[in-house]
């Protein structure tokens, strides 16, 4: 899913602060990571607010804009106005934090940013904690030394930081909406989902998939309605569509092969399927694709 959505985390720089501080992030559409290597502060977004501490981290997906402070009678800068990545407030280290915002391709925001909630808190009593704690140690180190290949240990440590985030909160199925990630967190449905992922081109039948949940057909159809927003087959379809239209994005595979490929028979009824999707036909998705160019910036 990660792979399909293209979703990348890039660091976008580091905050050390002393004192009595706020700063107010904008809404940006973004799924952004706030994580506290040192110190502590309170977060507040849509209307959630809570307390941040070390080793913790939070998750906003860019739906409001969100404050972080250690004083609520301190009046918010604006974040964005501080223009270099290192941010300083104060003279001291009392707090260390970390940023990171994950930018998708086309598309990618249905497959991910959609499928999270507004604001997702992993405090340090969650499992996936030590393995935070780890990564934020090696990212601090990085982001501290100019050592040889830093650039590219800063890009892998931020990338399993956002898997780290989502693992988190896979353990808390009740805690997403309703869409793919919460089915692949739901104990009961996960087999079922992760087989219709493994092998799109199979030609599934419903009966298959409640005996892969060790369910009744009728108890896993409104049970994979209720978690996944959508019917099984439904799903299925919009999940094969997914994988045609990366592939077409990124690859040179025919048209005939990747219908075959993502479970038609027939040519046309895949292209029908796709344009019912997409509203373009494979050839015009490829063609519409964009050409190489430099690295979108944080």
């Amino acid at each position: 899913m990660l792979a399909l959505a293209g979703a990348r985390c890039h660091l976008t720089g580091k905050l050390s602060a002393s004192g009595r501080w706020a700063l107010r992030f904008p809404a940006r559409g973004r799924l952004k990571i706030i994580a506290v290597r040192r110190g502590s502060c309170t977060f507040t977004s849509g209307g959630r607010s809570g307390e941040l501490r070390s080793g913790e981290a939070i998750a906003v997906n860019g739906a409001h804009p969100f404050v972080l402070r250690t004083d609520a009678d301190v009046l918010p800068l604006d974040a964005e106005t501080m223009t270099v990545p290192d941010h300083r407030i104060g003279t001291a280290d009392e707090f260390s934090g970390i940023g990171g915002e994950v930018t998708v391709e086309a598309g990618g925001e249905a497959l991910l940013v959609r499928a999270l909630p507004p604001l997702m808190h992993i405090s340090v009593a969650h499992p996936q904690a030590s393995a935070l704690d780890w990564l934020l140690r090696e990212l601090d180190a990085e982001m501290g030394h100019d050592r040889p290949g830093h650039s590219f240990t800063r890009d892998q440590l931020a990338q399993l930081l956002l898997v780290q985030i989502l693992r988190a909160y896979l353990a808390r199925p009740n805690a997403l909406p309703a869409g793919r990630l919460r089915i692949l967190a739901d104990p009961r449905l996960a087999p079922a989902a992760r087989a219709l992922h493994e092998n799109p081109a199979h030609t599934w039948r419903l009966g298959e998939l409640a005996r892969l949940a060790a369910m009744s057909r009728t108890g896993f159809a409104a049970r994979f309605r209720a978690v996944a927003g959508v019917p099984p087959l439904t799903y299925l379809t919009e999940w094969r569509m997914r994988i045609a239209a990366y592939e077409l994005t990124h690859h040179d595979t025919s048209v005939g092969e990747l219908s075959s490929r993502v479970g038609y028979t027939s040519e046309s009824a895949f292209i029908t399927a796709f344009k019912r999707a997409f509203g373009k036909t494979p050839l015009q998705h490829r063609r519409a694709r964009p050409g190489p160019g430099p690295r979108e910036g944080c």
